[in-house]
């Protein structure tokens, strides 16, 4: 489960951004539903923001930080992620190419922590702690930090512009590693002695192809258990031509995954899926009062059923599979009805999985529904041309009641997340 995530400098976000699915308030009476049973961990949160405000990078951060891990790659220059390079491009100035990220997460009854911060030179500070039920502080399994004496803003300077040609200046930057003593002493030798040079990739993935048990769970966690930035088009699902396990593994369940389909159109009694082309040539069979049976792949059925497709196996990932689910823009082209019903069935449901989307349907701000810590709004600066995210819980003087009428306050801009000079 998705406990918090932070990060900084990354594309139209310069400050600190904070995100959080612990629950600081106790409202399991009114809201039962929202809480994973038995803690005071969320279900789901929305993203509201007026366009080309933020939403999608905030979206995209995370999957760049998963990213490193799926694929196991170095840190190399990430300048045209950071804000600076976002809103000005390659214009002459000193700018600061300090990213950072953090996320904590609880996998298997265990808190972990993990913190990554980088530059264009390289990763500047790795740090994972792990933290069990008993215990009432951090126990910090490795610190790697960057000896910052050998590096002078030249060496900076000079790879922004080398980067900017597509080259790699030589520049030696020294570690030092901490380890947790628990680790086995042949283990620590061998991670002591790496020549690390801060573009080998995270240190965390190398504890993890060495058995060590914490790097191992969270780094599949990272890996398996998030699904990020899902195209609320299914445009990314139409180019699929292997189903991957997981989704093999929602399309043979019928019994938990037709339901769910038939949100759509109660129509729909079967399906037949294409594994060579799951999301164009798979056959929705409907059934009409006098039992004739209609059949269309899925490339000729309506838009809404096209849509809907990709995103029922993501709904089905979240409640029987205990995944948590980013999606940007789910209902761009549902009907709020729809969409109700889609997060009724998530809230109603058992499971440790997690639902978080943006959206510009201002009918998801009321506090029937939702918890005021599950709503946040994105907004950008029009002179700075920056980001920044917040929590409807930072709005003390809005109070739970009947006719609160939250989505008046925000198409008046009270709450920010609209498009106002």
């Amino acid at each position: 489960m998705l406990l918090e995530y932070a990060f900084k400098n990354f594309l139209s976000f310069k400050d600190e951004v904070y995100f959080s699915l612990r629950s600081t308030e106790n409202l399991s009476d009114k809201f039962p539903d929202n809480y994973i049973a038995g803690k005071n961990i969320l279900k789901s949160a929305i993203i509201v923001g007026e366009n080309a405000g933020g939403k999608s990078n905030f979206i995209k951060s995370l999957s760049y930080l998963q990213s490193l891990f799926k694929k196991n790659q170095s840190i190399e220059s990430a300048l045209k992620n950071i804000c600076d390079g976002y809103n000005f491009g390659n214009k002459t100035k000193i700018i600061d190419t300090t990213q950072r990220f953090f996320i904590a997460a609880l996998i298997d009854g265990c808190e972990y922590h993990y913190e990554l911060e980088f530059d264009c030179l390289g990763i500047k500070k790795e740090i994972f702690s792990q933290v069990t039920l008993n215990q009432t502080k951090e126990n910090k399994i490795f610190i790697m930090e960057r000896n910052e004496d050998n590096i002078s803003l030249t060496d900076t300077m000079d790879l922004i512009l080398l980067a900017n040609r597509g080259e790699q200046p030589l520049i030696k930057l020294n570690y030092e590693l901490k380890l947790n003593t628990n680790i086995d002493g042949n283990l620590k030798n061998i991670l002591t002695r790496s020549d690390n040079d801060g573009h080998d990739g995270l240190n965390i993935s190398k504890f993890a192809i060495l058995g060590i048990k914490s790097a191992v769970a969270f780094s599949k966690w990272i890996n398996e258990n998030l699904f990020i930035n899902i195209s609320p088009d299914g445009e990314q699902y139409s180019q699929v031509k292997i189903l991957s396990n997981d989704d093999m593994r929602v399309l043979n369940d019928k019994e938990n995954f037709l339901p769910i389909l038939r949100m759509i159109d109660p129509s729909i009694d079967d399906f037949k899926f294409d594994p060579k082309a799951p999301f164009t040539g798979t056959i929705i069979v409907r059934v009409d009062e006098n039992n004739n049976r209609y059949e269309h792949d899925l490339i000729s059925d309506s838009a809404g059923v096209r849509d809907f497709f990709p995103l029922a196996i993501q709904i089905f990932k979240i409640v029987y599979q205990n995944k948590v689910v980013f999606a940007d823009e789910m209902d761009h082209s549902l009907n709020p009805v729809l969409t109700d019903k889609i997060l009724s069935f998530i809230h109603g449901s058992e499971h440790t999985g997690q639902f978080i989307f943006t959206t510009h349907n201002v009918l998801h701000l009321n506090l029937e529904n939702y918890m005021k810590e599950q709503i946040y709004f994105v907004t950008k600066n029009p002179h700075t041309l920056q980001s920044e995210l917040y929590s409807l819980a930072d709005f003390p003087e809005i109070q739970y009641g009947i006719g609160v009428d939250l989505y008046k306050f925000y198409l008046r801009g009270v709450l920010g997340g609209t498009l106002n000079d």
